[in-house]
């Protein structure tokens, strides 16, 4: 993939969910890419503190994004639906300023 097809929108709503989904240690090319999230199933529930750490493991995940100056800023907001959903939207900030919002929920638990 080159840096101009990064620039596409669509790539990086693709790229954010792809390091969300990913469990982190388990992709073959970069054992630090993706994230943490699968640990919650262990917790067997889901609580405020479950909500607060998902949201911080989503940041960690797409902080590479920061790193690789494909994105100035990137927000999480996460709430928990239901027992044993988390909806999350994840605010990607371009270095040009435009941002792109990306939702989802995980049901992990």
């Amino acid at each position: 993939m080159t840096i101009g097809r990064l620039e596409n929108w669509q790539d990086i709503r693709e790229l954010v969910l792809m390091s969300i989904g990913t469990d982190k240690g388990r992709w073959w090319a970069d054992k630090e890419f993706g994230s943490e999230i699968w640990k919650l199933r262990q917790v067997g529930k889901i609580t405020p503190t479950t909500v607060g750490t998902f949201r911080q493991f989503v940041l960690n995940s797409v902080k590479w994004l920061i790193d690789d100056g494909l994105a100035a800023d990137i927000k999480c907001e996460a709430e928990q639906q239901g027992r044993n959903t988390i909806a999350y939207r994840v605010v990607v900030t371009r270095p040009d300023g435009k941002t792109i919002s990306v939702e989802e929920s995980w049901n992990g638990i």
